[in-house]
């Protein structure tokens, strides 16, 4: 259901942004409509659920409700939305998603600067892996929507170090790695696994504001 507020105030960054013509891509806000794409994508192997700390295997339409719930209340709580899926046409079926948690705010002890600060994430379905889609997805989110429209700071990410993919994603949009190694306990999982920790800055002066180790504090 659609408030009066939002109806007077849209909410920012909803989309379709074309990301590129050839191949199509683009990115809009995910929808419930988006649901049955989504459990079907997310039951196709267990890449994606190895591969994130969070998604479960097998995946089920509760997780994904869930999931897109909790989506569509940061838009409304932020007045910006956070979640897009990537389709080959602006109404196209969803292909893979990507997120930002958002938003973290760091003050600098010593400015007293507030920093605006996102969390990175994503994945995309198996049949459209290796074609580039979570890199230019990645780009595009990170330069296009949170530096350039939403005004964000610095945005990082995460990935198992031995996912050489992830890693590269990271790099192509301008990550550069500020932890190496870091070991934390995947819940899932019930055990420690080592991960590696991106970030990247729109002014390069908040490298001096804003580290992985404030992150962790």
């Amino acid at each position: 259901m659609t408030t009066s507020t939002e109806q007077e105030h849209p909410p920012k960054a909803m989309g379709p942004y074309l990301v590129s013509e050839d191949p199509p891509h683009y990115l809009s806000a995910v929808e419930f409509s988006d649901l049955p794409e989504m459990v079907r994508i997310l039951n196709l192997n267990k890449d994606i659920f190895e591969g994130t700390a969070s998604f479960e295997y097998p995946y089920l339409e509760s997780h994904g409700q869930a999931r897109i719930s909790r989506a569509h209340a940061n838009t409304a709580r932020l007045g910006f939305n956070t979640h897009w899926a990537m389709r080959t046409s602006p109404t196209g079926p969803l292909m893979g998603w990507i997120h930002v948690y958002a938003p973290e705010t760091k003050v600098d002890p010593t400015s007293g600067k507030s920093l605006r600060v996102g969390h990175l994430g994503y994945w995309v379905s198996p049949e459209y892996m290796r074609q580039g889609y979570a890199s230019r997805s990645a780009y595009f989110v990170v330069h296009e929507i949170l530096f350039k429209e939403l005004g964000f700071d610095v945005v990082h990410a995460e990935a198992y170090t031995d996912n050489k993919a992830s890693r590269r994603t990271m790099e192509f949009c301008g990550m550069q790695c500020e932890v190496e190694s870091r070991t934390v306990f995947i819940d899932k999982h019930q055990e420690n696994r080592v991960i590696c920790c991106y970030a990247i800055h729109r002014d390069n002066s908040t490298k001096d504001q804003w580290t992985w180790q404030e992150s962790s504090t």
